[in-house]
């Protein structure tokens, strides 16, 4: 492939990319949404799409005199993409999640979107290094979920918002361990990102069990929500054994790989829910995502 294209490629950290549209698609499914609606769901996951990209490039936009001498082959650091590009690749990027949102789920989804456009750019210009970062983060990824719940009567009501809390929950401790991706070290951080990562599982199952609550319940199948919690169940037993290695070891190398375990897993996060909620059909179609963003992952970096 182009050389240029794959710089930019790791910029946007593709793969990751992939799993936020997963995000906004499980909203759509879990509020309600029908696959068959394509004119509502697929701006709403490309509105999440374009907004994780362009937050990716800010926040290496940002980064770069970090980046410099802590990862100087990176796009930005080592040239391969200029300062100047990646600032317009994240301010398009920003307008034009908020317009496809708007397109796909109407003004609540807009002002989501909006929301979560103002928490990607505070988060990569003030933010990250202070300690309100994770929590920053995590109000990104779960701001994402809701914006595809927003086409729903009061934004999926609240067991979608406590859905919406957990999914944050989780990717705030994952920052929390992806803060000694570079150097190493610190075990106490990589141990607090653990238990805030299975403080949001025990949060996402529980939404789980109260599938009946979200918009238009499907019909009740204790066999849906066994599929759901199976896949939940196993997603915390793969995060905690990398997280388990990255403590016993805490090298770049180990929280890298719990890092990325994270990232990965919040596909599946999406699918346990659906399927618990929506069924098996609907959680496959969210499945699907992870395939590319899997075999990406294994070619271009996703921290």
């Amino acid at each position: 492939m182009n050389a240029r294209l794959t710089a930019y490629l790791q910029l946007v950290r593709l793969p990751n990319v992939l799993t936020a549209a997963a995000d906004s698609l499980a909203g759509w499914l879990l509020a309600g949404g029908s696959l068959a609606e394509m004119s509502g769901w697929l701006p709403i996951a490309g509105a999440s799409m374009v907004l994780y990209a362009s937050g990716m490039a800010l926040n290496d936009l940002f980064d770069i005199e970090v980046d410099r001498v802590e990862r100087p082959g990176r796009p930005l650091p080592s040239g391969r993409v200029t300062v100047r590009s990646a600032a317009w690749l994240g301010g398009i990027g920003l307008a034009l999640g908020a317009g496809l949102a708007l397109v796909g789920g109407g003004s609540a989804a807009a002002a989501v979107a909006v929301v979560l456009a103002l928490c990607i750019v505070g988060y990569d210009a003030r933010l990250k290094h202070t300690p309100l970062g994770p929590v920053l983060m995590g109000a990104c990824r779960g701001l994402n979920l809701l914006m595809g719940l927003a086409h729903a009567a009061r934004v999926g009501g609240p067991v979608a918002w406590c859905a919406a809390a957990a999914f944050g929950l989780f990717v705030m401790g994952i920052t929390l361990i992806s803060r000694n991706e570079a150097r190493g070290g610190a075990r106490r951080g990589l141990i607090a990102g653990l238990i805030v990562e299975n403080i949001a599982l025990l949060g996402l199952a529980s939404a789980a069990l109260g599938r009946n609550r979200f918009p238009d319940p499907a019909p009740q199948s204790i066999g849906h929500l066994i599929a759901g919690l199976v896949v939940i169940a196993v997603i915390a037993f793969i995060v905690n054994r990398a997280g388990a290695r990255a403590v016993i070891e805490p090298l770049p190398r180990p929280i890298q790989l719990a890092v990325k375990t994270g990232i990965l897993s919040l596909v599946w996060l999406d699918v346990g829910l659906v399927a618990a909620v929506r069924g098996i059909g609907p959680a496959a179609a969210v499945a699907i995502l992870w395939l590319p963003a899997y075999s990406l992952g294994r070619w271009l970096y996703s921290t």
